[in-house]
C-alpha cells in the first residue's frame, strides 16, 4: 500500500539499500540518493518513537516479549554473525534486483500500476525464508530504528543489518546495470524490430 501512494511522489523509496541500489545503477544521483536515504532513517526513528509512546509497557511486552521493543532484529542463536551477513545480503539483493527489473522501462512489462505489487511479493517471499533466522531487517533504517528503541539496544552483531544491505545495493545495482539490463533492452529492441516487420 505504502508503495503505490508514494510511487508518483518519488518512486516509493523507503530503503537506503533500494535507494543506493539504483545509484549504482545509474538510476539515481548521489545527491537524491543521500537526501533520500537520510529522510528514511529520520522517518523510522520518528515512525518507531510514535509507536514507542503509542503502546503501553505491558502490551510491548505481550507483542514482543519482555524489554523487546516491536520490529527488533537479531541474528538467530543458532547462526554466526558471517551467517546472518549472508542471510541478510541474499534477501536484499533479491529485492534490489526486483525493483530494479520491475521499474526497467526498457522491458517493456506490463501496466507500471502493478510494479508495487511485484515488490510487496518479492518482500512478502523474502520474509518468509530469512524471517526466522535474521529478523528479515533487508533495509537499514527500519532495522536501525526498531532496535534503538529495545532494551537490547543495537548489540555487536548490528552491523549485519547495516553492511549486508548495503553490499546487496552495490552488487545488485552493478550487475542488475551492466549484466541484466543490457539483455532486457536488446530483447526488447528485437521484440520491437519483428512487430514492426509484422506491420
Amino acid at each position: 500500500e505504502k508503495q503505490w501512494y508514494q510511487r508518483r511522489v518519488r518512486g516509493g523509496q523507503l530503503n537506503p539499500a533500494v535507494s543506493f541500489g539504483l545509484f549504482f545503477a545509474r538510476k539515481l544521483s548521489l545527491i537524491k540518493t543521500l537526501i533520500f536515504s537520510v529522510c528514511q532513517i529520520v522517518g523510522g526513528i520518528v515512525g518507531a518513537g510514535v509507536l514507542k509512546i503509542s503502546i503501553p509497557g505491558n502490551l510491548t511486552a505481550e507483542i514482543a516479549g519482555e524489554g523487546v521493543f516491536p520490529g527488533t532484529v537479531a541474528v538467530h542463536e543458532g547462526l554466526s554473525a558471517g551467517q546472518g551477513f549472508l542471510y541478510e545480503f541474499m534477501g536484499t539483493i533479491i529485492l534490489v534486483i526486483t525493483v530494479l527489473a520491475t521499474t526497467n522501462g526498457g522491458r517493456g512489462h506490463g501496466s507500471n500500476y502493478l510494479q508495487p505489487l511485484s515488490i510487496g511479493l518479492a518482500i512478502f517471499v523474502i520474509h518468509l525464508v530469512v524471517a526466522p533466522f535474521t529478523g528479515s531487517g533487508i533495509n537499514p533504517a527500519r532495522s536501525l530504528a526498531s532496535n534503538m528503541f529495545s532494551e537490547n539496544g543495537i548489540g555487536g552483531d548490528f552491523f549485519v543489518y547495516i553492511f549486508g544491505p548495503l553490499l546487496a545495493s552495490l552488487v545488485g545495482g552493478l550487475l542488475y546495470e551492466f549484466f541484466f539490463s543490457p539483455h532486457y533492452n536488446k530483447a526488447h529492441q528485437k521484440l520491437n524490430g519483428q512487430e514492426m516487420d509484422d506491420i
